[in-house]
């Protein structure tokens, strides 16, 4: 039983911070493809933005409808990752979306320029685990 005025609250989830990623590109410019993790859908990904959310730490499945092969990520708690959505020049008509783990640095310079994403292209700020 909680004494007056007292708050129950779930600890926190360790998590770290995942930006998801566009090129400003001709190739795809008006596609929207949708970026899911773990099966559960996040976000529809503009060309020539970015997306930051919290992701709960542990192995996560991180893939397009374009590309449900798609990559593995292990987020560890307090760290940062960069996710960005690829559109291979040789790649086939099918697999088009391609997701692609990039270092730290090269992430953080290749979004300075980008635009955060569309609010209303976000399906869930979650993974789902």
């Amino acid at each position: 039983m909680l004494a007056a005025g007292a708050f129950a609250f779930a600890p926190p989830v360790p998590s770290g911070t995942v930006h998801f990623y566009r090129y400003l590109l001709k190739v795809g410019q008006a596609a929207h493809p949708m970026i899911s993790c773990d099966a559960f859908p996040i976000a529809r990904m503009q060309n020539g933005r970015v997306y930051t959310m919290q992701m709960a730490a542990g192995r996560h499945s991180i893939t397009t409808n374009e590309n449900p092969t798609g990559v593995e990520v292990d987020i560890e708690a307090g760290k940062e990752y960069f996710i960005r959505i690829d559109y291979a020049p040789n790649a086939s008509f099918a697999i088009r979306a391609t997701p692609v783990v990039v270092p730290l640095e090269v992430g953080r310079e290749e979004t300075k320029k980008l635009r955060p994403l569309d609010g209303w292209l976000v399906e869930d700020a979650t993974c789902g685990k």
